[in-house]
Order: structure tokens, then C-alpha cells, then sequence
């Protein structure tokens, strides 16, 4: 796995995705920390926010797959991340002069318009930078350090949220210091990127309407011609038993996600009055977790099935969630969010190598903004739903619902592709 770093282009990637990665996490944190100040709606401020974050991807998505794939992707990225900068400073300044929640949620819906475009291209270009051969490892690599990157991101970001003495020390809440730190990790980001020499396949010839600076004419002008691109990719994932089995795979991604995001973030931070920290603390948990997982798919990851290694990971994330509301004492809870890391990473590592194997260059960015956008449109109805269950139903039959829901499906989906075997 380690192997790969030799490449000095692919090391400064990943490099910058470290940084990139853990101005992210530092970021949910210190939106979480922001969302802790108003103790009475926190559970519908986070449905809220999670509403923010995914709502770019549900309108854009697909537009976004087609246009990265026409632009060159390394100025994508690096323009992505220039402006998230930008981003992460105005948040805390919109909020400390309106001190209301929503005129937040505005930058972070930007913020995650930008971070669309941004993930997409980073996530066709690993092709690009490594052999054939080495993809497995290469993702298995970038998952790895990302994850590194987000233990470190979410334990250090709930101890700088939750530390009084920034104010006595500098005059800002520890929120405000969060946003900062993750604005000079953007900037370092898009430094190293810009760096970075990659060679990619020039793109048929565009429009105008398709070009950067064409933007607005494509909403005007260029409709019919996305949707040929589009419905071009799409037509490619039922042909494709490999791309097919990973756009399927995110449903039972869903689950596991939403239940994480609407209940247990809440039922940290003020059921069991853990504060910020305590979410900080436990993510860290998952982040080692994923840490571990990805490491071990990077070394031993080629020996499996990728298919069947997803999907018995699904049900020790069912598993999870079954044990969840029975869990007593803070080691219990650190153990089991370190097992649904573990399972999580396998599962990431191997959509992405799934859909690099194939798809073919000028049309991975549309199949990852799909898949993207399947992901994110999946987890706003999810997360509204179980918002709304919460009101009616026991927050702890709708973990061993889940998680036997969970379970029970990636059973039959490991049936289904067993019997293809044998036939």
C-alpha cells in the first residue's frame, strides 16, 4: 500500500487531502458546536443542517458529474478549495453579527455546493495518478490518511470547541477558532494541489455553454446536452454488474447513516450530557476506527471479494445499531462506534474502486456525482423520516429496527450474489 507514495504527484494529493479532510471534520464540529447553543431544537437544527449540506448535491448533482468531466479537474479542485476558504471565515462572522442560525446554513449550503464539485473531480482523478494495478491500494491509501486526518479533525475540534479559555485568552469562542483553523487548511490545500502535475485525457471538444465560464448559459442553452451525458452514464450502470452493485449498495448506506446523524449526535451531546466534546470523543472512536479499516483493506483488501467484504460489513453495522440503546458505560459506546468505523471503511473503499475499474475516464465524474447524489438525496428523505418518527415512536425501536433492517438485507444481498455465482 505504501508503495504508491512513490509517485510524487500521488503523495501530494494525498497530502493535501489530509489537510483538506481534516478542515472538514474540524468544520462539522464546530457547526455542532454552533447548533449546541440552542439546546431546545438541536435534533431539528441538525435535520436542518443536514437538509443544508445534502440539498446542493440533490439539485446538482448530475449537472456537476458532467461539467467536471469536461473541465480540467485539478483547477476544479483547487478553485473548490480556494472558496471553501473564503467559507469557512464568513460563517462565524455571519453568525456573530446576526446571531441566528439560518444565514449559517446559506454559507454552508455554498460550502457544500463547492465541496460537490470539489469531491467529484478528487475522486476521478486517483486513475490519474497511480497504475491500473494499484487502484485498490491507492484508495485503501487515501481512505487511510483521510481518516487519520478525521480522528484528528473531530477529536482536536471537540476540544477547541469546547475550550473556555479561548475568550480570555484571544476574545473568541472556541467555534470561531474551529472556522479559522479550518479556513488555513483549505488555503494549504489548494497550495499543495496547485503543486500537483497530472496528465489527463482532453475531453471532446465543448460548447460554450459547457465551459467554466459558461455556467449560466448551461441552465439557458445547455439542458438537452447534460442530459444526453447524463442519461448516457446512466445507461451504463445496469450493463455494469460492478457499477450497478455499488450505486445499490448506498441504500443500505442510508440506514446506518441517518439513524447516526438524528439520534445519536443529540442523544450524546445532551441525553447523556457529554457536551460537544463527548461527540468529538466518540467520532474519534469511529475515526480510529476507520482508520484501522481502511489500513487492513490497503494490505489484505485484494484477498477478498470486494462485493461480499461490503456487504458482511453492513451487518456488523447492523449489529451496531441493534446494541446501541442497550449500551451503559463510555467504553461500550467507544467500542461499538469503533466497530461501525471499522465496517465503514471496506465499504467506501470499495464503491470507489468498484466505479474506478469500470468506468472509463471521461465519464467517471458523472458516475461518482451520481453516486453522490443517490447518497445525499437518500439521507434528506432519511433523516426527515426518522426526524419525524422520533415523535412518535422510541428512539430505541428505531435502532433495532434499523439495525435488524440493516442486517436482514445485506443477508439476502450476499444470497443473490452467491446463487449468480452458482448459476
Amino acid at each position: 500500500m505504501w508503495k504508491t507514495l512513490k509517485s510524487r504527484n500521488f503523495s501530494i494529493f494525498v497530502l493535501s487531502q489530509t489537510v483538506s479532510q481534516f478542515g472538514d471534520k474540524l468544520n462539522y464540529i464546530a457547526l455542532i458546536g454552533i447548533i449546541a447553543l440552542f439546546p431546545n431544537g438541536a435534533s431539528l437544527l441538525l435535520s436542518q443542517l443536514i437538509i443544508a449540506i445534502t440539498l446542493p448535491v440533490i439539485v446538482f448533482g448530475p449537472i456537476a458529474g458532467v461539467l467536471v468531466d469536461r473541465w480540467q479537474k485539478k483547477k476544479v479542485m483547487i478553485v473548490c478549495d480556494s472558496l471553501r476558504m473564503v467559507c469557512s471565515i464568513l460563517i462565524p462572522v455571519f453568525f456573530i453579527i446576526t446571531r441566528n442560525i439560518y444565514p449559517v446554513f446559506a454559507v454552508v449550503f455554498f460550502m457544500f455546493l463547492l465541496t460537490l464539485f470539489f469531491n467529484t473531480a478528487r475522486s476521478s482523478i486517483i486513475p490519474n495518478l497511480v497504475s491500473k494495478d494499484a487502484i485498490l491500494k491507492a484508495n485503501s491509501l487515501v481512505n487511510f490518511v483521510g481518516r487519520g486526518a478525521t480522528f484528528l479533525g473531530v477529536l482536536i475540534g471537540g476540544l477547541v470547541v469546547d475550550w473556555n479559555l479561548w475568550f480570555k485568552l484571544i476574545g473568541l469562542r472556541g467555534w470561531t477558532v474551529a472556522f479559522i483553523v479550518d479556513a488555513v487548511t483549505f488555503g494549504t490545500s489548494a497550495l499543495m494541489l496547485y503543486m500537483m502535475k497530472i496528465k489527463l485525457a482532453v475531453a471532446p471538444k465543448r460548447e460554450k455553454h459547457l465551459e467554466a465560464k459558461g455556467v449560466f448559459l448551461l441552465v439557458r442553452k445547455g439542458l438537452l446536452g447534460v442530459w444526453h451525458d447524463l442519461k448516457h452514464a446512466l445507461q451504463m450502470i445496469p450493463k455494469k454488474k460492478d457499477l450497478a452493485f455499488a450505486m445499490s449498495s448506498i441504500v443500505l448506506m442510508i440506514i446506518g447513516t441517518c439513524v447516526i446523524y438524528v439520534l445519536v449526535i443529540p442523544m450524546v451531546q445532551q441525553d447523556m450530557s457529554w457536551g460537544t466534546r463527548g461527540v468529538g470523543i466518540l467520532a474519534a472512536a469511529g475515526a480510529i476506527g476507520l482508520l484501522v479499516g481502511a489500513f487492513l483493506v490497503g494490505v489484505i483488501g485484494h484477498r477478498f471479494d470486494l462485493k461480499n467484504l461490503m456487504l458482511f460489513c453492513f451487518i456488523l453495522i447492523g449489529g451496531g445499531l441493534v446494541l446501541f440503546p442497550f449500551l451503559v458505560h463510555r467504553l461500550a459506546f467507544a467500542g461499538v462506534i469503533f466497530i461501525a468505523g471499522f465496517a465503514v471503511s471496506p465499504i467506501f473503499i470499495g464503491q470507489e474502486t468498484l466505479i474506478h475499474r469500470s468506468a472509463d475516464e471521461l465519464v467517471r465524474g458523472r458516475m461518482f456525482s451520481i453516486r453522490d447524489w443517490i447518497y445525499h438525496g437518500l439521507i434528506a428523505l432519511g433523516a426527515l423520516a426518522i426526524g419525524f418518527l422520533t415523535e412518535f415512536v422510541r428512539k430505541d425501536a428505531i435502532f433495532v429496527v434499523s439495525g435488524i433492517s440493516l442486517a436482514v438485507l445485506a443477508i439476502i444481498g450476499w444470497l443473490v450474489l452467491a446463487h449468480g455465482k452458482t448459476r
